[in-house]
């Protein structure tokens, strides 16, 4: 018997020589997470799996069904628009068929949706409109198959309230922020629970692991739950062409990291979407949950956050130390702006405590993870660099935060008042 993610009943499988049940995991795509079956045959679960079927055989032609490469057949592909719900982390997509395989978003048709089934439009005007904006490779699908990553209007061609994307938009297409050539790299934290329970993964269920201090990026089946999924994550991502740069093992048991980045304006929020959309769609086909929650459980655990790392080709560039200490300048004279945007239940996050300053304070340091804003060693030694926003939480929306950001730091201009009393409040040189 092998467990793949952790000593934990929720991932074992009954299985018998002539009969099993299956996880709704069917493509070949992820056998990392396949189970052998022992010697007797037999295979202890918790969980009923979505595809059932009579035989091994049944299996088994599905699978050949899900992974057919249909490409010497037809010229058509498969494309997933993918959108944002109402909830505003929620990820939704639908697929239709594409005559052709297309390289840019300008080729692909617009889509409507019924918005009031996802809380996005009344039940006697529900149409809303995707528009086409990113693409991505399919890993699920392969081939020509495409993610498309989409924003979503009303038939009279508005944004409607929950598209953040078209804002952002607006700030990175401003000459001043073009020419400023903004970088992100986005930490994106996230938390795996079993299913039914809403408890963490690799956690006995109703109570508690050993306290933090070796799970973070530890190797072990009592230390480490859910590599499968980050390891399959990862290599979904780069296959899609995501700009996933690396992943660990959190502070907190079962909740892992991904970064994307460096990526310029708007494209972090895209990457970062469509990043979830997979992670998602994984842990679906695992039969894990996942949740953004910036505080998934209360005490002294750590919680999620998902921390902006952010330069302008100002700050990159000798004497950029001064740049980045004037943008902290900026960031601190709106606190509660940027607060009210970085995601819901920060407040249970941003406690002061478990590396994280308090909701209530602006605060920077060098090299502290208990501040508002962490400037790193070798960009002090080096007098250029970047700044990391430690306040944004894991259920953040990337295009708000990362178009607050560019907006904050070279769009807008404080009076001179303000900047005077900001400056000598936190001892800056500016």
């Amino acid at each position: 018997m092998a467990q793949c993610l952790a000593p934990s009943v929720q991932w074992q499988m009954r299985l018998t020589k002539s009969s099993m049940e299956t996880s709704s995991m069917t493509s070949k795509m992820w056998n990392s997470f396949s189970l052998k079956q022992n010697k007797k045959g037999a295979i202890k679960t918790s969980t009923k799996f979505r595809i059932c079927a009579s035989s091994n055989g049944t299996i088994n032609r599905m699978e050949d069904l899900l992974n057919l490469d249909v490409s010497p057949y037809t010229d058509r592909i498969i494309a997933e628009y993918i959108w944002i719900g109402g909830s505003g982390t929620d990820v939704r997509s639908k697929s239709r068929t594409i005559s052709k395989p297309v390289e840019h978003p300008s080729e692909l048709p617009k889509w409507n949706y019924d918005g009031s089934s996802t809380g996005q439009a009344p039940g006697e005007d529900s149409e809303v409109i995707l528009y086409p904006q990113a693409i991505f490779k399919d890993p699920f699908r392969g081939g020509n198959n495409i993610l498309v990553i989409c924003d979503a209007y009303t038939p009279q061609g508005e944004p409607i309230p929950t598209n953040k994307r078209a804002k952002a938009a607006e700030i990175f297409s401003d000459p001043k922020v073009v020419a400023q050539v903004p970088w992100f790299g986005i930490e994106q934290e996230y938390t795996l629970l079993q299913p039914n329970v809403n408890w963490p993964l690799g956690w006995p269920v109703g109570g508690y692991p050993g306290p933090q201090g070796p799970y973070y990026c530890g190797a072990g089946a009592d230390k480490s739950f859910g590599r499968d999924i980050s390891d399959a994550h990862y290599k979904a991502c780069l296959y899609a062409g995501i700009n996933i740069s690396g992943t660990n093992g959190e502070v907190m048991p079962g909740q892992w990291e991904f970064q994307v980045g460096p990526s310029v304006g708007i494209e972090a929020g895209d990457h970062i979407w469509c990043a979830r959309y997979l992670l998602e769609r994984i842990t679906e086909q695992a039969g894990v949950v996942l949740t953004l929650d910036p505080k998934p459980i209360e005490g002294d655990w750590n919680g999620a956050g998902c921390h902006t790392n952010y330069s302008t080709i100002t700050m990159r560039e000798d004497g950029g130390f001064e740049v980045i200490k004037k943008a902290i300048l900026n960031l601190s004279l709106r606190h509660k702006e940027h607060i009210s945007a970085y995601g819901e239940g920060n407040e249970r996050r941003l406690t002061g405590k478990h590396e994280t300053a308090s909701i209530n304070q602006f605060s920077w340091g060098v090299a502290n993870r208990g501040c508002s804003i962490r400037v790193g060693r070798d960009t002090e030694k080096a007098g250029k660099g970047y700044l990391e926003d430690r306040r944004p939480a894991s259920n953040m929306d990337p295009y708000t935060v990362t178009g607050l950001l560019a907006e904050t730091t070279i769009l807008w201009e404080p009076t001179l008042e303000a900047e005077a009393l900001a400056a000598q409040k936190l001892a800056l040189n500016v």
